[in-house]
């Protein structure tokens, strides 16, 4: 009978290790709940005397027999557990699949009035409270990303997610939350955003559409990383950057030091990048399960280029190269960034505007055109059925003259 309450107690504790990873603090509260069970379990039991076995041979198929009887019960729980998960899941799926895909109307009025509040929370925040911008930040990234993640899991387009862009967030957080002391680590962090992610709203024409998630998430991930280095850089006091963000504190940027430190994160980058999605996912790719940005430009943007028809690995190759040296460069420009805090606000403010602006040319092109479009559409139905009508009436005056006409030829004779 203990045995059995034992293996119970290993099943809950295997279920306890999972809500640890989950929630800390509820498993905290539950282990202690189960400590309380199972001494009260042992109180319950110390009554029963139980007899030695002396048979060695018993003894043994006893020990076999409680082995079976514990992995079956593991294999049960994990079965149990996986098919729960599953269930949950399935029925999470229904609402947000309706939300994010079929019923988007309403989310997308609902979404409008939060980014423009997000917009004027940003500068009242930077202004009044900029001790408090990080964690904005990252309370957003949090909210923004599982969003993307379902979206772009649902269209098999979230191997996206293991881009350069959101590899430096990832440093970011890192930074903020971890090595908050590490002058490297923040001097890379600045660069990268800066540098690549900054850049790439020029690149690829980040626009800031008030009412679309996706697009509105894009701009997110490469303006406010920068904005973040930028408050924590120049708007904290030095008293407050001691405690909190020592490696932030105002020293020359060692431009040969920070190359390397880029280089190396951008490296480690590169390196899981290629492990864990060119090699392990190679089969999806090459089939078009799945869409990578490699992918994306070898196949749409430049698919005539030539070095998209050169024999495999080389285009890879190329396109690492192209992107390392491309970071690198806009890396270089960080130097300016970071002594002179007048250019850098010009800079933020230049980028901010221009991802603005792609969302007034994807306001004007693609609903202004297909409004247009509408018109002439519109316009062709009215000239066809005036036609008709032109037609029709034209048919009947024929019919009403045709008798006149035949009565007074016979007058005439």
């Amino acid at each position: 009978m203990s045995e059995d309450i034992n293996d119970k107690d290993e099943g809950r504790v295997s279920l306890g290790n999972i809500l640890e990873l989950l929630d800390p603090i509820a498993s905290k509260v539950l282990t202690k709940q189960y400590q309380s069970n199972r001494n009260n379990d042992n109180n319950n039991f110390t009554h029963i005397d139980i007899k030695p076995y002396h048979s060695s041979k018993t003894s043994h198929l006893k020990h076999r027999t409680h082995a079976n009887y514990k992995q079956l019960r593991q294999k049960l729980s994990v079965e149990e557990l996986k098919s729960l998960l599953s269930k949950r899941l399935k029925a999470l799926d229904r609402p947000l699949q309706s939300i994010f895909f079929k019923n988007t109307n309403k989310l997308e009025k609902l979404f409008y009035p939060f980014t423009l509040c997000n917009i004027f929370f940003i500068g009242f925040i930077m202004g009044r409270f900029p001790e408090w911008f990080h964690i904005y930040y990252t309370v957003l990234l949090f909210l923004l990303m599982p969003i993307r993640f379902y979206t772009y899991y649902k269209q098999q387009n979230h191997y996206f997610m293991a881009d350069l862009c959101y590899f430096v967030n990832f440093l970011c957080l890192m930074f903020i939350w971890f090595g908050s002391n590490s002058r490297n680590l923040f001097q890379s962090c600045f660069a990268l955003t800066f540098g690549s992610l900054s850049f790439a709203v020029i690149t690829w024409r980040n626009s800031l559409v008030l009412h679309s998630i996706d697009k509105t998430t894009s701009c997110f991930i490469h303006i406010i990383p920068p904005v973040t280095m930028y408050v924590i850089y120049y708007g904290l006091s030095e008293e407050y950057k001691m405690e909190r963000f020592p490696g932030a504190l105002h020293t020359t940027l060692n431009l040969r030091t920070n190359i390397i430190w880029t280089s190396f994160y951008y490296l480690l980058w590169q390196t899981l990048y290629h492990y864990f999605i060119t090699l392990k996912r190679s089969q999806k790719i090459k089939s078009g399960q799945r869409m990578t940005s490699f992918e994306y430009l070898t196949k749409h943007k430049f698919k005539n280029f030539w070095a998209v028809k050169l024999n495999s690995p080389w285009p890879m190759i190329i396109y690492t190269l192209a992107q390392y040296f491309y970071q690198l460069f806009t890396m270089l420009l960080c130097s300016i960034w970071i002594r002179y805090k007048w250019a850098a606000s010009l800079f933020l403010c230049y980028i901010s505007w221009r991802a603005a602006y792609n969302g007034a040319t994807y306001y004007v092109d693609v609903y202004g055109k297909n409004f247009e479009h509408e018109v002439h559409k519109l316009k062709q139905e009215l000239d066809f059925l005036q036609k008709r009508i032109n037609e029709q009436n034209n048919n009947s005056s024929e019919e009403s003259l045709s008798p006149i006409s035949t009565n007074e030829a016979v007058l005439s004779d």
